[in-house]
């Protein structure tokens, strides 16, 4: 991973280790993939890895964010913790959270780092080195991962203060209900998983003026709109939907729509 700087190269090497067992070409999508759109986002590093889309992934099931490896910086009372992007088992980006501290003086391309660890299932977190690979010395992560967030991180280095638990991450595979879009339609940012039902409110209005435009401009039956809007809502519902839905409400999120619908 010679080509990443070396804080996402580190985080990279945590990471594939991490999860190694659900996803084992994890590290060499990162030595083969190259350089996109890499920003701070004022509360965290996004940064995008282009990987070849003819490429063959040992776990085409994965989509979602993935890992729990956390970074110490000198400049942060807490650490930064991380996440991989994966798209059917394509790396897409890698993504990091500082839990609402403010990074916008930090430059993530060359600033220096302290510790880098992962978090186990009970909450405690591991410090990592690339030499402790034996099974016997660091703890085996779960054999496949999952759509999810970290667990609440307990850091034990002092004088370092604890971090606060990492918000939820929604899963892919999981379809808004009616409350869910009622309830976003009033905190259009309130949660990941907010957004990703704005998203499908947004599909279910599209469906309800192309049934009125069949009507009122092509004069079509009732019938033929309503099938057609039946066939497209079931689609965004299906496995393949929701992981398109779930895909476009992330890139909407990373260009600031969102924020732009926050009350003021």
């Amino acid at each position: 991973m010679a080509h990443l700087p070396p804080l996402e190269a580190a985080v990279m090497d945590a990471m594939a280790w991490e999860l190694r067992e659900g996803v084992p070409d994890l590290a060499a999508q990162a030595d083969a993939s190259s350089p996109g759109q890499r920003r701070n986002t004022g509360a965290g590093l996004y940064s995008q890895m282009l990987v070849d889309p003819n490429r063959t992934v040992a776990n085409p099931d994965a989509t979602g964010l993935f890992g729990t490896v956390h970074v110490m910086f000198d400049d942060l009372a807490d650490p930064v913790g991380f996440q991989v992007e994966l798209r059917q088992g394509r790396l897409i980006a890698l993504h990091g959270r500082s839990y609402g501290q403010d990074t916008r003086a930090i430059d993530f391309a060359t600033t220096s780092f302290e510790d880098v660890f992962t978090v186990n299932a009970r909450g405690e977190s591991i410090l990592y080195r690339p030499t402790w690979r034996a099974p016997d010395t660091v703890p085996t992560p779960r054999p496949a991962p999952r759509p999810a967030a970290p667990p609440p991180v307990q850091v034990h280095v002092p004088p370092k203060t604890q971090p606060k638990p990492a918000q939820a991450a929604p899963p892919a595979a999981a379809a808004p209900t009616l409350a869910d879009m009622v309830k976003a339609a009033s905190e259009p940012t309130a949660s990941p998983a907010g957004k990703l039902a704005l998203v499908y409110l947004g599909a279910y209005a599209l469906a309800l003026l192309f049934v009125l435009f069949t009507r009122v401009v092509l004069h079509a039956g009732w019938i033929f709109g309503l099938v057609v809007a039946f066939w497209g809502l079931r689609f965004i519902h299906g496995k393949k939907g929701r992981a398109m839905m779930a895909d476009f409400a992330a890139q909407l999120d990373r260009q600031g729509v969102f924020q732009a619908l926050k009350p003021r």
